[in-house]
C-alpha cells in the first residue's frame, strides 16, 4: 500500500552553545566571523522567528546537556561545566528549508568561536564538529545533519557470527535523527547482519537524500509502493555532482512504523532476505564509502 506522509507549515531547528560567557553583540559577531554574503542572510534573521538568540545561566537553563555526546571527551566536559547556555532557535515555515536551519547553525557556529564556546546540536544531542568538510556556505547532508552511528558489535567481539555468514546474525539496527526538523518522518533499518551494517547506513543516508526535497513542501505526499534510489541521490547527500554507481536504480520498499517512523526493507519482488538483498542485489559502492568529501567519491 501507498504511504502518506504529511509534511508539517513549520519546523524547529535548535543549537546551544555551552560556555562561560554571554555572546555580548551577536550582530557584530556574526559579521565578524561567517563569509560576507552568508552573513548578511544570517543578520537578516536576527530578531524574527528565524533566529531566536537566548542566553542562560546553565542552572536556569531550559536545556539539558547533560547526555549530550562528542568525538572528543575534553567537548563532553566542557559542555557539562559551562555556566552559560546560549540558545540558537528557528522556527521556519517548511518552504524556507533547508537554507533556515543551515543560517541558525551557522550562527550558533559563530557564536561558539567567539565564546570558545562548545556548540551543541539539540536535535543529535551531539557537540558540532568544529569544521564541517570545509564548507560553510552550502548546504549538505552529510554535513552532520542526520544522526545514525553503526554499532560496535563485532568490534566488541559481542557478535558471534562469522564474518561471511550473509544471514549470521540480526544485530544491526540503524534509526536516522534530524530528518524531523526538514518536516520529515525518520528512517530505520532492522535486522541487519553486521557484514551489511555499512551497505544498510548507505541505504538510508541515500533514501533521506531521496527524501529531502518533500519537506519543502508542506501538506500530505503519497510515496509509491516501491521507492526508487538513484546514483545521484547518493552523490548529492555527499555532496558530489558525478554519480557513484554506474547500474540503475536501487528499489526499495517502505512501512510505517510510527507516525513520525518509517521502516526500510527489501522490494517486494525479491524473494529472498533482507540481508541476501543487501548482499546481493546494492551495487558495490553502497558497500564501501563511510565518508567521502564533497567532490570526490573516494571511499574511506
Amino acid at each position: 500500500m501507498p504511504i502518506t506522509i504529511t509534511v508539517p507549515e513549520e519546523t524547529t531547528a535548535g543549537f546551544v552553545v555551552a560556555a562561560d560567557e554571554d555572546p555580548g553583540d551577536v550582530a557584530a559577531t556574526i559579521r565578524q566571523l561567517l563569509p560576507a554574503p552568508f552573513a548578511a542572510a544570517v543578520s537578516m534573521c536576527l530578531g524574527t522567528p528565524r533566529l531566536i538568540i537566548a542566553t542562560h545561566r546553565a542552572a536556569d537553563s531550559p536545556w539539558d546537556l547533560s547526555d549530550v555526546t562528542a568525538a572528543d571527551e575534553d567537548d563532553t566536559e566542557r559542555v557539562r561545566k559551562a555556566t552559560r547556555h546560549v540558545g540558537v532557535t528557528s522556527v521556519l515555515p517548511v518552504g524556507d528549508l533547508p537554507s533556515g536551519p543551515h543560517l541558525a547553525r551557522a550562527a550558533a557556529r559563530a557564536i561558539a568561536e567567539s565564546l570558545c564556546g562548545v556548540p551543541v546540536d539539540l536535535t543529535l544531542n551531539q557537540v558540532l564538529p568544529v569544521v564541517p568538510f570545509g564548507r560553510f556556505d552550502e548546504f549538505v547532508l552529510a554535513d552532520n545533519w542526520i544522526g545514525a552511528a553503526l554499532p560496535p558489535f563485532r568490534n566488541s567481539g559481542r557478535c558471534p557470527a562469522e564474518e561471511d555468514a550473509i544471514d549470521g546474525c540480526a544485530c544491526v539496527r540503524l534509526t536516522t535523527s534530524g530528518l524531523c526538523r526538514f518536516g520529515l518522518p525518520e528512517l530505520e533499518v532492522a535486522d541487519v547482519a553486521c557484514p551489511h551494517d555499512l551497505a544498510a547506513l548507505n541505504v538510508l543516508r541515500t533514501t533521506a537524500q531521496r527524501l529531502l526535497p518533500l519537506g519543502r513542501h508542506p501538506g500530505e505526499h503519497i510515496l509509491p509502493t516501491e521507492l526508487m534510489l538513484t546514483s545521484a541521490d547518493f552523490s548529492h547527500y555527499w555532496g558530489n555532482r558525478d554519480p557513484m554507481w554506474d547500474d540503475g536504480p536501487v528499489p526499495i520498499r517502505l512501512a510505517r512504523m510510527a507516525p513520525d517512523r518509517l521502516r526500510i526493507r527489501q522490494p517486494a519482488n525479491f524473494r529472498g532476505t533482507l540481508n541476501e538483498w543487501l548482499w546481493d542485489e546494492l551495487p558495490p559502492v553502497l558497500h564501501e564509502v563511510l565518508s567521502c568529501e564533497p567532490e570526490h567519491a573516494t571511499p574511506t
